[in-house]
C-alpha cells in the first residue's frame, strides 16, 4: 500500500482528482484542514485548504484487504467512542455512585405505571445498584398491561418475566464457550483483579469438559505470578509455557497446537497506561485471539465503562466479572452488560481454585438483583 498527499479545495474535488488519476483503486485514509497564503506578497491574507491522504493499494487482494481492515477499525472507533459517550453521562449523574435511593421516592414515581409487586422488584433493582432508568426498561419489559389493575404487572412469575426480559437486554455466552471454545483466549484487564486465578479457574472447567487445555502466561513482571499460575496448572497436568514477546507467543502456541482451548494469562494494565496497552496489543498481534475484559464487580462502575473503553484496543469479545463476593451492589454488573452489550461469560466469587467460579446465565442475573445474597 503507498499513500499519497493532496492539496484540494473541496473532498468532492479530491474524490474527483483520485478517480480521475488513479481510478476506483485509491481509498481516501485521513484528511485535514490547512491554511495557506492566497497571494505570496500578501502574508497576513490566507486561503483554507484541505490536505488529503490517499492509499493506493498495488493490486487488487491488497485493496480489498485493506478495505477490510479499514471498515473494522471504523467499527471499533465507533463503537469506543459510543461508549466514551456514556462513560460522560455516568460521570455526570451523581447517582452512578451507588448513593442511597430513598424507597418512598421511588415509588410515588412507579405507582401510577405499575403494579406494587413490579414497583417493589424495581425498587430491590436499584438497591442492588441498578440503575433507574435500566431498572424499569426491564421489569416494564417484563410486564404486560392488567386490565382489572390498569396497571403494569409481571405476565406470569416474576422471577421467570425478568429471567426473558434480562435476555433481550442483555447477553451471557457461560457455558456455551465449552461447545465451541476458541482457538485462544486471552483475559486481559486492570491490575489486581484476578485474572490469574481465573484463568486456572477456567482450565479445570474446561479440562472437566473433555477439553485439551494449553495455559500461556505472559504475566512474567509481578513476583510469583508464574509459580502461581504454573503450581495450579501442575496440579491439574496440563502444559504451561511462559512467553515474553509475539515470537515466543507464537512458538508456544505453535507447540500447544494439539490442544482444543489455549489459555493466555496478561499481566495487570492500568486503562490509564497506555504505553503498557500498547505493548500487550504488539504481543498479541498475529495470534487472534478471542480476548476477554476481566472486571471486578467491586468497581465503581464509571471505572469499569472506562476500562471497556480503553481496553477495546484488542478488541474485547465479552466479560468476565470477579470478586462478586465482594461487592453488595451487583446491579453494576447488570448495567455495564446492559449499556455495552458484551456478553457475560463468568463470574468468580473466592479466590478458592478450582471452585469459586459461575458460568453466566440469565437465571443467575436474575437472582443477583433479586435476591438478598448472590451465592451460586
Amino acid at each position: 500500500m503507498k499513500t499519497e498527499k493532496i492539496i484540494v479545495s473541496s473532498l468532492q474535488e479530491a474524490v474527483e482528482e483520485l478517480r480521475k488519476t488513479y481510478g476506483d483503486k485509491a481509498v481516501v485514509l485521513s484528511s485535514r484542514v490547512i491554511k495557506r497564503k492566497k497571494w505570496w506578497f500578501l502574508p497576513f491574507i490566507n486561503t483554507t485548504l484541505l490536505e488529503v491522504t490517499v492509499g493506493i493499494p498495488e493490486d487488487e487482494e491488497e485493496k480489498e484487504s485493506f478495505k477490510e481492515e479499514l471498515e473494522e477499525k471504523e467499527k471499533l472507533y465507533r463503537e469506543i467512542e459510543n461508549l466514551k459517550r456514556q462513560l460522560q453521562e455516568v460521570l455526570k449523574d451523581p447517582k452512578a455512585q451507588n448513593q442511597p435511593v430513598k424507597e418512598e421516592e421511588i415509588l410515588s414515581e412507579l405507582e401510577d405505571a405499575f403494579s406494587i409487586r413490579a414497583q417493589k422488584v424495581i425498587s430491590r433493582m436499584i438497591h442492588k445498584g441498578v440503575r433507574k432508568e435500566i431498572a424499569r426498561k426491564i421489569v416494564e419489559d417484563a410486564c404486560g398491561y392488567d386490565i382489572e389493575l390498569r396497571k403494569l404487572d409481571f405476565k406470569e412469575d416474576a422471577f421467570e418475566s425478568l429471567v426473558e426480559s434480562l435476555k433481550r437486554h442483555t447477553k451471557v455466552e457461560g457455558e456455551a464457550i465449552f461447545d465451541n471454545p476458541p482457538d485462544v483466549m486471552v483475559l486481559v484487564g486492570p491490575t489486581g483483579v484476578g485474572k490469574t486465578t481465573t484463568i486456572a479457574k477456567l482450565a479445570y472447567l474446561f479440562k472437566r469438559k473433555g477439553k485439551r487445555v494449553g495455559v500461556i502466561t505472559l504475566d512474567s513482571y509481578r513476583v510469583g505470578a508464574v509459580e502461581q499460575l504454573k503450581a495450579f496448572v501442575k496440579i491439574m497436568e496440563l502444559p504451561f509455557k511462559v512467553a515474553d514477546s509475539s515470537q515466543e507467543l507464537q512458538e508456544s502456541i505453535r507447540d500447544l497446537q494439539d490442544r482444543d482451548v489455549i489459555l493466555v494469562d496478561t499481566a495487570g494494565r492500568s486503562q490509564h497506561d497506555k504505553i503498557r496497552l500498547n505493548e500487550l496489543r504488539a504481543i498479541l498481534e498475529g495470534v487472534d485471539p478471542k480476548v476477554y475484559l476481566t472486571l471486578s464487580a467491586n468497581m465503581a462502575e464509571f471505572v469499569m465503562y472506562e476500562s471497556v473503553v480503553q481496553f477495546g484496543m484488542f478488541p474485547i469479545k465479552g466479560l468476565i466479572f470477579s470478586k462478586l463476593d465482594e461487592t453488595s451492589y451487583p446491579g453494576n454488573v447488570i448495567n455495564v452488560a446492559y449499556r455495552t452489550k458484551l456478553p457475560i461469560l463468568c463470574f468468580t466469587t473466592g479466590q478458592t481454585v478450582p471452585d469459586d467460579i459461575v458460568m453466566a446465565s440469565y437465571e443467575f442475573l436474575a437472582k443477583l438483583i433479586l435476591e438478598e445474597g448472590h451465592e451460586p
